[in-house]
Formats: C-alpha cells, sequence, structure tokens
C-alpha cells in the first residue's frame, strides 16, 4: 500500500454535507482533518498538499475569509479544494464563485472539484430558508440528497497521483 500524502484536510460545514465528504476523503487518504480555527502557519508549512472543504452558501465559500486571511501559506502547497454545493455542474457558476471567493494569489496552486450539496428544508435554519426562497431564482424548494461517497472519487484520484510525482498543474 501506498504511503499516506503528506498533507491534510482543512474543512468548514454547517449542515454536514462537508464533514462527511471530509470524512470519506480522510479514510481514502489516511491523512488528518483539522478545522481551520485550530490550524496555524506552522501545520501549513509542513505540508506538501492540502485538502479543504467548503460549503457555498449564496454563491459564498464559508472558507472564502480563511484562505485570504492564509494566503501566503496556502500558495507554498498544492491545494486540493472541494466545493460543496447545490449547482454543482453549472459551469458558469463554478467559475464565477471561484473568482469571488479564491484570492489570485493561490489561484495557480488550487484544483477545485465540485461535489454535489445536499438540501433537507426542514434542517435549514429559518435565515437560510428565508434566503433561498427569496434570493436570485427563487423557486419552491425540495429536498434534495445526491451525496455518495463515490462523488469524491476524481479528488482522492488526483490527490494520489499528485502525491506520486505523476501529477501536472492545470493552466
Amino acid at each position: 500500500m501506498a504511503a499516506s500524502p503528506n498533507g491534510v484536510i482543512v474543512y468548514k460545514s454547517r449542515y454536514g454535507t462537508t464533514r462527511q465528504y471530509a470524512e470519506w476523503i480522510r479514510k481514502e487518504l489516511r491523512i488528518p482533518m483539522i478545522d481551520p480555527e485550530r490550524v496555524d502557519g506552522q501545520v501549513l508549512s509542513h505540508c506538501d498538499l492540502l485538502v479543504i472543504g467548503t460549503p457555498v452558501y449564496m454563491g459564498k465559500m464559508l472558507i472564502a475569509d480563511w484562505l485570504k486571511d492564509n494566503q501566503e501559506f496556502l500558495k507554498r502547497s498544492r491545494l486540493f479544494l472541494f466545493v460543496v454545493c447545490t449547482y454543482f455542474s453549472d459551469t458558469e457558476k463554478q467559475q464565477t464563485m471561484i473568482k469571488e471567493n479564491i484570492p489570485d494569489g493561490i489561484l495557480a496552486c488550487c484544483e477545485p472539484f465540485f461535489l454535489q450539496g445536499r438540501l433537507v428544508v426542514d434542517n435549514l435554519s429559518a435565515e437560510d430558508a428565508m434566503l433561498v426562497n427569496t434570493g436570485e431564482g427563487a423557486r419552491q424548494i425540495h429536498n434534495s440528497d445526491p451525496v455518495h461517497k463515490a462523488n469524491i472519487i476524481p479528488l482522492v484520484e488526483a490527490v494520489w497521483t499528485y502525491s506520486a510525482g505523476e501529477a501536472f498543474f492545470p493552466k
């Protein structure tokens, strides 16, 4: 069995979907998960790669401020970003969200992966339910749970390929 990659998973989660993906990725890669509030420059400087997970709410990545605050350390590592959202297949929205949430200084070392999000209407906070119902393109919302372990396969394969020294940097 190949050695585990030299890295950590840093993630934020609000309703648990991003945490579920992070857990599955942790088991596959055999690397630790760390809350971004507990990660410092010393941890980041010892990692060859970081797997960063975040949900998106109204176009904003929950981890966007952390990315901005830590970009000096982040641009020294290979970043694999998994973004959990309900519009995971809309490439136009993906590109807009990337541009608006990821600092330019780390874009070159970041490979994003979009994973399907879960929506359970009854679990939404009152504020989130109101935003979903009144936001741009408001529509009747329904429960949706396309979250499956198989969704992480492309990200896990990319990390293993990179850690084996076979990967390339996109763009």
